[in-house]
């Protein structure tokens, strides 16, 4: 199935006629196919193309607009300006960021960075454009509720916005290795899965879950439904029809199942999507390695889930460690183990916010002082000397023979765990 995808996946590139444009200055038609993603300075859209000056195109373009252009979803654009391709670049620690691949597993393949918006005119309704507008309510509830940064990292957090933060703040957490807790990731899903299941439970059986996957898969098209959400989407929803049918859900079946599920949407995310392959890297450390550690951290209490937290932290480190190092090459000392409490009550104040900001109040208390805590931490170790170091770049072949160690050691722990429960 992954071969004949790829087929049609090469031939559909092969086809684009936008790339035939490259070097040219003119005018460009199309549809805004991402929620435009407003920067310090500029406005990010993704452009469905459908002409270039006279002659029909197709293909994907970002464009870079002003920041104080108004653009949603679905809305239909003509922008001017010299269409190029995207170029790699050498970031602080001497990699080199692959841009156009990066793009690319977006479907972008060429760029236009100072965009001039001829005209627009507003899309019709659909379901992803009403779902990004709750969106922009429900951040517009937590910016009402939080002081900045508290509320750009909650965005982060929650969302997988980064777009607010602060350079100052956002450099920190990449220089501390702690930029990871900004990305959106599986905890979000789990957050509405588990808050929807339990607000329902008077509900019907049938019922009741089959509204909790709903939810999951509006939030996950809210969220803009990138590689990392649909991943633990569709973990979510397996892990959800396990405990309605009353099976047993077999976490590192889902992972392999929802991986191959979004590699056979976009083949391209398995060479040019750094989210999405530190995000199963991930999952497969916590999976197989968390309930190891967990047994060695007896002295932690088990109260909040602090103990369960403490593991997965150490265990998701430990397994993402080579790939962090090839891609970053910062190598952290530190752990974030108040974040997902950071994320419930976050979420919990900006849902209730939408009603009326003062029943958030509680909810608001408990997750800014923990936000204040995360960019202490953050903050702290980039002040720093010795808490993080910085390595020179190395060829990929090194990362991908320290997995091979690595996840024997990993699937020895996970199959030893499985026997113990299936003994006990």
């Amino acid at each position: 199935a992954f071969c004949v995808r790829l087929i049609f996946f090469i031939d559909a590139q092969a086809n684009e006629t936008l790339l035939s444009h490259i070097g040219e200055t003119a005018q460009v038609a199309g549809v805004v196919v991402n929620d435009p993603s407003r920067r310090a300075t500029s406005l990010h859209i993704n452009i469905k193309v459908s002409s270039v000056g006279v002659d029909k195109a197709t293909g994907r373009l970002l464009a870079i607009l002003p920041r104080t252009t108004e653009l949603e979803f679905g809305d239909h654009v003509v922008v001017s300006g010299t269409v190029t391709r995207p170029e790699s670049f050498e970031t602080d620690t001497g990699r080199v960021f692959d841009y156009a691949g990066y793009l690319s597993a977006q479907g972008v393949s060429a760029m236009i960075g100072r965009a001039t918006l001829e005209s627009s005119r507003e899309g019709g309704w659909s379901v992803q454009r009403s779902l990004f507008a709750i969106k922009h309510k429900f951040e517009k509830s937590l910016e009402s509720l939080f002081p900045e940064p508290d509320s750009s990292l909650l965005e982060g957090i929650l969302l997988g916005e980064r777009r607010g933060l602060p350079k100052e703040l956002n450099d920190a957490f990449i220089i501390s290795g702690l930029i990871h807790v900004v990305v959106l990731s599986g905890y979000n899903i789990s957050i509405v899965s588990e808050s929807i299941l339990r607000a329902t439970s008077f509900l019907p059986k049938t019922l009741n879950y089959s509204l909790g996957g709903v939810l999951m898969i509006l939030f996950a098209l809210m969220s803009g439904g990138g590689a990392t959400t649909v991943r633990a989407l569709v973990m979510g929803l397996i892990a959800v029809l396990a405990r309605y049918l009353k099976r047993p859900a077999d976490a590192l079946r889902a992972l392999v199942v929802a991986a191959a599920g979004r590699a056979l949407l976009n083949p391209s995310i398995l060479l040019h999507d750094p989210s999405f392959i530190l995000s199963v890297l991930a999952t497969f450390g916590l999976i197989t390695i968390s309930p190891s550690v967990e047994k060695y951290l007896q002295f932690i209490t088990e109260r909040f889930g602090l103990r369960s937290i403490a593991a997965s932290t150490i265990a998701v480190q430990i397994f993402v460690l080579p790939a962090l190092l090839y891609l970053t090459g910062m190598l952290s000392f530190l752990a974030l183990p108040v974040v997902p409490f950071a994320m419930l009550f976050g979420f919990l104040a900006g849902l209730i916010g939408l009603i009326h900001p003062a029943l958030a109040f509680p909810f608001t208390v408990l997750s800014d002082l923990l936000l204040r805590w995360i960019i202490f931490i953050a903050n702290t170790a980039h002040a720093l000397p010795f808490s993080f170091a910085t390595l020179p770049a190395f060829p990929v072949w090194v990362a991908v023979l320290c997995y091979v160690p690595l996840t024997w050691f990993a699937i020895s722990l996970y199959r030893r765990n499985v026997s113990q429960s299936d003994s006990n």
